[in-house]
């Protein structure tokens, strides 16, 4: 008799809640928050949503901690990148030819195949050259944490990408102490985070874990308001590797795991379900309804206040439009999944997987 493991939908839902931020982030660069003093309630608002919705990266890395530390070097492992790569490529391709026709910039088919390997296609394709980077190292990553012996081990493995990636942002924050120069291992850091977080997930009530962001998002918020000055240039030095966004990261990410979902069928877990699948060709995609938005936006409406108003409508409109697009690159990938799942099944790979082989023993 076989089982078939259920899926979590709280997993679902932190990457459908990471999905959200994503147009979200993007918004905020047209606002021109960036460009002003922050001395207005809607302003400094948009600081605690600024520094909350950083946490969307973070979340998504987590998430393939969490997923995938079990993961083991294998031939058969590497078929994965099929995936990436063919989504990667079929929307990277669309957004050059809506770059194409609407006129943003112009061309030539080699600057555009230049394009596509060096990831500028468009401007959030950056991930994906993060994200390959990262696919490539986790069974290693995999064999560094499970080869900690003990709980004790395994958190001080955490702390270790904590101190070189994140804490520098703390400890610099009035004057240079600490090198910064491994702070690109904020992926890392995440990724390690998640695979803790999957054996020693917190017991505690997602309300009270809620309380205890809300309540460290405002204190923060507060001291940025002072410390910056009211600055909002200073808000584009909130990023991932900052100790503020870490913090919240693990919180926002406990809290969504911990939440009750009441059941795994029925339209609302369809929906997290649906969304799930389609966050990253939905993420790659949400350039193109940008690009389209936001132009207009900056053209009618004064920088500052006014704008925010508007992210009620420009939001949604990028995210569903992005989904429509991905769930079409979806379909063209079905096909090219059937291919890779029939090749895992050879015996070349399952058997006789050229990796996993004693012959080199």
């Amino acid at each position: 008799m076989t089982t078939v493991k259920s899926r979590n939908l709280n997993l679902d839902l932190i990457r459908c809640a990471a999905l959200l931020m994503v147009p979200i982030m993007h918004s905020l660069d047209h606002t021109g928050l960036y460009q002003q003093l922050l001395y207005s309630w809607p302003d400094r608002l948009m600081i605690a949503v600024k520094t909350l919705f950083t946490c969307c990266i973070p979340l998504y890395v987590m998430l393939s901690g969490y997923l995938n530390n079990k993961k083991r070097l294998s031939a058969r492992y590497y078929l994965g990148l099929i995936r990436i790569v063919v989504i990667y490529i079929v929307c990277g391709g669309a957004c050059l030819i809506f770059e194409q026709l609407s006129g943003i910039a112009r061309r030539s088919p080699r600057e555009m195949l230049s394009a596509l390997l060096n990831y500028s296609c468009c401007d959030y394709a950056w991930y994906i050259m993060m994200y390959l980077g990262l696919f490539i190292m986790i069974p290693f990553l995999n064999m560094a944490y499970h080869g900690c012996a003990s709980k004790g081990q395994k958190q001080v493995l955490v702390l270790s990408f904590i101190a070189l990636s994140v804490l520098p942002s703390l400890l610099n924050t009035y004057f240079q102490l600490y090198s910064i120069w491994w702070a690109r291992l904020y992926p890392l850091c995440y990724y390690f985070t998640g695979a803790y977080l999957s054996e020693y997930m917190p017991e505690i009530r997602p309300g009270r874990a809620a309380l205890g962001l809300l309540a460290f998002l405002a204190a923060y918020s507060l001291f940025f308001y002072l410390h910056y000055e009211a600055q909002g240039a200073a808000l584009i030095g909130v990023y991932q590797d900052t100790w503020e966004v870490y913090i919240l990261s693990v919180l926002l990410f406990i809290i969504l795991y911990r939440l009750r979902l009441k059941s795994s069928s029925g339209p609302v877990a369809w929906c997290l379900k649906k969304v799930s699948d389609l966050t990253l060709p939905a993420y790659l995609l949400t350039w193109i309804p940008d690009s389209l938005i936001y132009p207009l936006l900056m053209a009618a409406v004064p920088a500052g206040a006014p704008r925010y108003k508007w992210l009620f409508l420009t939001v949604p409109v990028s995210l569903i439009s992005a989904l429509l697009g991905a769930q079409l690159v979806d379909w063209i990938y079905t096909p090219v999944a059937r291919f890779t799942a029939a090749l895992g099944k050879k015996a070349f790979f399952a058997g006789k997987d050229p990796l996993t082989s004693r012959s080199d023993r």
